[in-house]
């Protein structure tokens, strides 16, 4: 929570070191020698509004024109009332010292928010500003390109300067009261007018086409800002309420009379079930996976779109139409009954945090490491992780779970997410700017990504195997979301829940059980499980059943592999 206040309390200062520099020291010298514009501020107000309704809602205005295909009427009411609804915002904010900030804050907002929405056809909401308040710098500068700035440059500091450039005529406190009211009054009338007469249209198209109006920039991502702020204001002293402290594990054999329980859990990154060989994936993804003898879960769906959202709800025993992250934040969660029960619980993570989830045991981030082996320009090949795991397990002394948070194929760099012997299929993209990649490139690099990812995971399986005389184990890989690919002319994830598409919530899920693990299970009634709906619900549930961890926040219809127990056992 300290981090993401940090770089939301960085972002506005930035704003305010940026609008300090430009009125101060920014201006170019033939600006300031020409005569400067006077101007009065409702004028202003209307042309900076229709600049952000012209030149920072493309993606806006190509979806009215879809969903309002033949309604000529009500695109042009929709035109001239936003119009007119930006106007009386504007004006609202007239006032002298404040409007130009304002406006500076606004054009540098939006422009920021249109290269996103028209360039990877994201949503900014408020779940999307909490991944960008909790990225990681190596991450956030796979996102700041040349191309990216120079869109800045051109489309929020130039506009930006003139705002500044201008002078602003302003008028004694009655007057412009008086004035602004005049403004306002009128262009409030014209946007309920034109709401009004077009009103079935409009709300017929709104229902249907969820995501149309998340797009109006920057109304909705300054809306999704500040509902960040305020939900993290409000879970800013939030404290986890203990659950499962009945937690035990029970056996017929005591732990010193039987072996140690151990399961390594592989939480994935951006693996989208559609790209997935054991799913029919028409390319060779998981070539050493399809050797070993594990279950695949074809219909897996995720809790969430993003990361933040995901890993917390999985490992919560929250099912995803219940769960909330304050709800996450004021519970304890499955890593904390593990450790009630008495089961050794590490926390492994190469990615951008463990979301609060190891914030009782501690986190080894492993992002943060400088191996010349694995780590270039601050981030890490999960190889890294790999890497280490004969020594956990060869320390190993009773029940443990390790969690091990990959970077997988996190975006849009998916190139580097891949050692040079992982590049199966090429071309592949080899930059973040998807526009110089075709489709097929973009896939190819996402599917080296993947093909590691089957490395990663097939060794971690050896390394059980090979100590399956002295240990009871089994692995899970789940992956926290999916990721869309340019498909209508989506990229990346994060998308709302409500209508984000199948590659954004389709995931992979792995389940291998060593011997000892297997013998306890009908495998017949497990493997039929394979088709069946499961999603990140059954994981909190399934791991404390693998565990054999009784509580009574443990949810057997839950309990993926508790469920097909053998009558033996």
């Amino acid at each position: 929570m300290k981090r993401v206040q940090v770089r939301v309390s960085f972002i506005l200062q930035s704003f305010r070191q940026i609008y300090s520099a430009m009125k101060d020291t920014a201006l170019p010298a033939l600006l300031r020698s020409l005569p400067r514009p006077r101007i009065s501020s409702e004028w202003l107000s209307v042309l900076v509004s229709a600049y952000l309704l012209v030149f920072m809602n493309a993606t806006f205005w190509h979806k009215s024109a879809a969903y309002l295909s033949g309604e000529t009427f009500a695109l042009a009411c929709l035109a001239i009332g936003l119009f007119a609804g930006f106007v009386a915002i504007l004006v609202t904010f007239s006032a002298k010292f404040v409007i130009k900030p304002v406006l500076v804050f606004l054009i540098l907002s939006a422009t920021a928010s249109a290269w996103f929405m028209d360039r990877f056809g994201v949503v900014i909401d408020s779940e999307m500003i909490r991944n960008a308040a909790e990225t990681t710098g190596p991450e956030a500068g796979h996102l700041i390109t040349p191309t990216f700035l120079f869109h800045i440059a051109l489309y929020g500091l130039l506009p930006s300067l003139l705002v500044i450039w201008v002078e602003v005529k302003h008028r004694t406190l009655l007057r412009k009261v008086v004035r602004n009211l005049a403004v306002i009054g009128p262009a409030v009338l014209v946007l309920a007018g034109a709401g009004v007469t077009n009103s079935g249209t409009f709300i017929f198209n709104i229902r249907e086409h969820r995501d149309w109006f998340r797009s109006l920039n920057p109304i909705f991502p300054i809306g999704a800002a500040i509902s960040y702020a305020v939900k993290s204001t409000e879970e800013k002293n939030i404290v986890a309420e203990p659950i499962g402290l009945d937690a035990k594990v029970t056996d017929a054999l005591q732990p010193g009379a039987r072996k140690p329980r151990v399961t390594i859990i592989v939480v994935g990154e951006t693996a989208r079930a559609q790209n997935f060989q054991l799913g029919g994936y028409e390319r060779a993804t998981n070539p050493e996976l399809s050797k070993r003898d594990i279950f695949y879960f074809k219909d897996t769906s995720s809790c969430g779109t993003a990361t933040a959202i995901s890993v917390p709800c999985m490992f919560s025993r929250y099912t995803r139409s219940e769960y909330s992250h304050a709800k996450a934040l004021a519970t304890e969660n499955l890593m904390d009954v593990l450790g009630h029960a008495g089961v050794r619980t590490e926390w492994w993570d190469n990615n951008t945090g463990d979301k609060n989830v190891a914030d009782r045991i501690g986190s080894q981030d492993f992002f943060k490491m400088k191996d010349p082996r694995y780590c270039t320009n601050g981030e890490c090949l999960d190889e890294i992780m790999l890497d280490k795991v004969d020594g956990w397990l060869d320390g190993v002394k009773g029940d443990s779970v390790l969690v091990l948070h990959q970077l997988g194929n996190h975006g849009p760099a998916y190139y580097a997410r891949y050692p040079e012997a992982f590049r199966k299929f090429t071309p592949d993209c080899r930059t973040v700017e998807f526009k110089d990649c075709t489709p097929e490139t973009i896939t190819n690099a996402y599917d080296n990504a993947l093909l590691y990812t089957d490395f990663i995971l097939s060794s971690i399986i050896d390394k059980l195997k090979a100590r399956d005389t002295s240990i009871d184990a089994s692995m899970i890989y789940m992956s926290d979301h999916g990721e869309s690919l340019g498909e209508n002319g989506l990229y990346l994830h994060g998308t709302p829940y409500l209508f984000a598409p199948s590659q954004q919530t389709h995931i992979p899920f792995v389940l291998w059980l060593g011997s000892m693990a297997k013998s306890q299970v009908d495998t017949t009634c497990l493997s039929a499980k394979t088709s069946e709906a499961a999603s990140h619900d059954n994981l909190f549930h399934t791991v404390l059943g693998m565990m054999h961890v009784q509580t009574e926040v443990r949810d057997p219809e839950l309990d993926i592999v508790g469920s097909c127990k053998a009558a033996t056992s």
